[in-house]
């Protein structure tokens, strides 16, 4: 895939290569997944709402109702958005001359199905993690058991003491 995205002008962001470089991180997103989301790294994908853009799929759900991808920029800039389209489907199926649902060449209709998630790899793995640790603890009734970082995130959200 570098050499793809050599080719291309891009780099995969840094946070994301030492993620998945990392034997101990690599999977700990697939693990942590109250909905059975597992890593599946696709080749850049041309972007279908911005020239010289790519997405770069990189997690998906167990039915393929979320998809996340990075979305790489010619300027160097990178973030994480999702969709519920597989792209890396969609292409090859254009290629292969079948019909799907989804028109490509819509531009409106593109800008709708993928939509920003995270304004890097890092912040989207730190909130994904700490999401599905909350929902198995919530889900388990085990609240003392999380991590003080974890137990911060959910106090962050939590609703305001009434006054007395």
């Amino acid at each position: 895939m570098a050499e793809n995205l050599a080719a291309k002008g891009l780099t995969l962001p840094r946070d994301f290569v030492t993620f998945e470089a990392d034997s101990k991180l690599h999977c700990s997103l697939d693990d942590v997944s109250a909905t059975c989301c597992w890593t599946d790294i696709s080749e850049p994908l041309p972007s279908p709402v911005e020239r010289g853009a790519f997405l770069v799929r990189f997690l998906r759900d167990q039915q393929d109702c979320v998809i996340w991808y990075l979305y790489l920029r010619p300027s160097g800039e990178a973030f994480v958005v999702h969709s519920h389209l597989d792209y890396e489907y969609e292409y090859e199926a254009r290629r292969d001359g079948e019909e799907t649902e989804t028109n490509l060449d819509d531009p409106e209709e593109q800008r709708a199905a993928i939509l920003w998630c995270a304004p890097s790899f890092e912040e989207f793995a730190h909130r994904f993690w700490i999401e599905n640790r909350l929902w198995h603890a919530l889900n388990g009734n085990d609240l003392y058991g999380l991590e003080p970082q974890v137990r911060d995130y959910l106090r962050h959200y939590a609703p305001p003491a009434i006054p007395t």
